[in-house]
């Protein structure tokens, strides 16, 4: 599997463990703009690697940083202005993005670095349907290119031998100086 694949997973079965609500977790391929087209289950999550600066750190092992953008999708027809009878019911949402982020601040995989939380947003455009878009720093690790060939296994096991207390030399005091021997 791909780096990001592998990164893609972990996030994505994290998300499932930590947040019931989430009926669908996806890669975003722009879903969320082809409402008319494709429907979404709702809440959903959907999960796009953002740019990636990649440095070579040797061995032909990579480091990348950058950005994951997570968007949170969920459909409320309730009204949340002041006075409104279903208000409360219109700000549920809240508590579904806190527990988004709650489960991603701080995430990390086997091949990523812990998730920091740099941006959020809300997404106007969708009507009914609330979008609320996070972005997290993270660093992730390519070693799927690894040049193995010239690493060498090692199985170390440390020799300890036990010498007797008559075969060391005896401590000697320079008085002149502070070297000691």
């Amino acid at each position: 599997m791909s780096i990001k694949g592998i990164v893609f997973k972990e996030i994505t079965d994290h998300l499932e463990m930590q947040v019931e609500e989430l009926i669908y977790i996806d890669k975003d391929r722009g879903q969320a703009e082809k409402e008319n087209v494709l429907l979404i289950p709702k809440p959903a999550v959907l999960i796009a690697f953002m740019r990636f600066e990649w440095s070579d750190i040797g061995n032909g092992i990579k480091e990348g940083k950058g950005a994951i953008r997570v968007r949170v999708i969920c459909e409320n027809y309730a009204e949340s202005y002041t006075g409104s009878i279903d208000q409360d019911l219109a700000l549920v949402f809240f508590d579904l993005n806190e527990k988004v982020d709650a489960a991603l601040e701080g995430l990390s995989g086997t091949k990523f670095s812990e998730m920091k939380k740099v941006a959020d947003e809300d997404d106007l455009d969708h009507g009914n349907v609330i979008v609320t878009v996070y972005e997290y720093e993270t660093t992730i690790i390519d070693d799927t290119k690894a040049n193995c060939t010239k690493m060498i296994k090692v199985d170390a096991e440390p020799i300890i031998k036990y010498i007797t207390k008559e075969n060391l030399p005896e401590r000697q005091v320079n008085i002149g100086s502070d070297f000691i021997i």
